[in-house]
């Protein structure tokens, strides 16, 4: 199948949270929770217009992040995010004072999909770009995990070592750099001091 052609592409948006955000809300209610699916019009072999699925993406924005506990804000019931807190608290702290530390957004991709017959024309960098453009507008530190193929608690196989390597490339050429472990990190330069 040819490239999506982001000109077609239709972005859904979900995001359900009570109240206003702000730093005022609970530490366990603080990241905003956002959906995205990704949709191509297209034309079909009949010749009508047809909606195809792209792809999809769970991402998570900590306003102001370095101005809250991550390790709350993250941590309550979500095992993915509480790694997450703890690689920047621990691992990179170093990530927190230079991007968030002056009141700067966070954003975590939890989870990005393409489906099979889009990929292999860097359509998770399309769909990533217009998340970060749409969603983290105002997001100065974008973090993701390159290794999330490995689902044994006693090791990664070899072929989950292999498609966890293939991501970090993949997602490196899009510009991000390691973080620690198989987390990687991309400063939004557009904002980021």
């Amino acid at each position: 199948m040819p490239a999506a052609d982001p000109a077609f592409l239709t972005f859904e948006y979900r995001l359900r949270y009570r109240g206003r955000p702000g730093m005022d809300h609970g530490q366990a209610e603080y990241p905003m929770r956002w959906e995205v699916t990704v949709d191509e019009t297209s034309f079909t072999d009949s010749g009508d217009w047809a909606e195809v699925r792209v792809g999809s993406a769970l991402v998570y924005v900590v306003p102001k992040a370095g101005m809250v506990n991550l390790s709350h804000a993250l941590g309550d019931g979500d095992q993915p995010l509480a790694r997450v807190a703890e690689m920047l608290s621990v691992d990179r702290p170093d990530l927190i004072t230079r991007y968030l530390q002056d009141g700067g957004d966070l954003m975590i991709v939890s989870s990005l999909q393409i489906t099979p017959a889009f990929r292999g024309h860097k359509t998770g960098y399309t769909v990533l770009s217009a998340v970060i453009e749409t969603v983290g507008r105002a997001v100065n530190l974008v973090v993701l995990d390159a290794g999330p193929t490995c689902n044994q608690e006693d090791g990664k196989s070899k072929e989950d070592a292999d498609s966890n390597a293939w991501l970090k490339t993949y997602w490196q050429g899009f510009g991000f750099e390691e973080a620690a472990g198989d987390y990687l990190a991309f400063a939004n330069n557009s904002l980021a001091s």
